[in-house]
């Protein structure tokens, strides 16, 4: 388990089994999953995602930081921030971040990020990467904001109901923030 991770108006955490409701109230819509590639999530789908959160906390060392963000104030799980350590000793990892329907548009994807790149580079990373489908608007606004620099298109890197997809890819140094 970490520490809450504190922003603004977030409160960054792991994954709670109660949480499967919530996250299955915003990520069964259309808006939020026509962009990542996974089939339409179902609960069932949910629930063993937030199955192998639980496990994942439990990892040594841990290498997946799949983490609910809800609202300071009310409590509610408005989205998740997502941390993947790639590689310690080469200091790499992928962050990433999925912001209820209900709630964008209103900067928590940049609070989201800000948190991963934070919580990637107190591990110890050196370059953190995230990667969006190629025409996501929304996410390539999203990363600028959170201070990575775009790298390029991959194309045609991943599949997706039954599509090949090409993804922009931005990173962040560790020296580009301090």
């Amino acid at each position: 388990m970490i520490e809450p991770i504190e922003t603004d108006r977030l409160r960054i955490r792991d994954v709670v089994l109660a949480d499967c409701e919530a996250f299955f109230g915003y990520m069964k819509l259309e808006e939020y999953w026509r962009d990542v590639p996974i089939d339409p999530p179902t609960l069932p789908w949910v629930q063993s995602l937030v199955q192998r959160c639980l496990q994942d906390q439990t990892a040594s060392p841990r290498t997946n930081y799949f983490l609910a963000a809800a609202c300071k104030q009310s409590g509610t799980v408005i989205g998740e921030a997502i941390l993947r350590v790639e590689s310690v000793w080469h200091g790499q990892g992928e962050v990433g971040w999925g912001v209820a329907l209900k709630y964008t548009g209103r900067g928590f994807g940049k609070e989201f990020g800000q948190a991963m790149v934070r919580l990637g580079f107190e591990l110890g990373l050196h370059r953190l990467y995230a990667q969006c489908r190629v025409g996501n608007a929304a996410s390539l606004r999203t990363m600028a904001k959170v201070g990575l620099t775009e790298e390029g298109t991959i194309r045609e890197n991943v599949k997706a109901r039954g599509e090949w997809w090409s993804s922009c890819q931005w990173s962040i140094l560790r020296t580009d923030i301090t």
